[in-house]
């Protein structure tokens, strides 16, 4: 095993220990069964734009939010924000 299919199986493992420990169960009863490609996964040309999309759309999103905090754009109330104010007094 390379360090790309254990690093796979690591990945694979952390997101979802009960479904790769099952997986692995199933390979070694049935060895001729075609055995999961943990390493190349979620590699698609198509995915890896998506999840690049994804990410962008978030970091933009979260940019705004803690921008929008910062300048007290969400939550002002009586001259305060969230930074620099009393939590207590804002109206949510």
């Amino acid at each position: 095993c390379d360090r790309v299919e254990a690093q796979g199986n690591m990945d694979a493992f952390l997101e979802n220990p009960q479904d790769w420990a099952y997986q692995k169960m199933e390979e070694k009863k049935n060895p001729n069964k075609m055995k999961k490609d943990y390493a190349n996964a979620n590699m698609a040309p198509q995915q890896i734009i998506l999840s690049t999309a994804w990410a962008c759309v978030v970091v933009v999103f979260a940019y705004d939010l803690v921008t929008g905090v910062a300048d007290g754009r969400y939550g002002k109330a009586e001259g305060n924000d969230l930074f620099h104010g009393n939590l207590w007094t804002l109206p949510f």
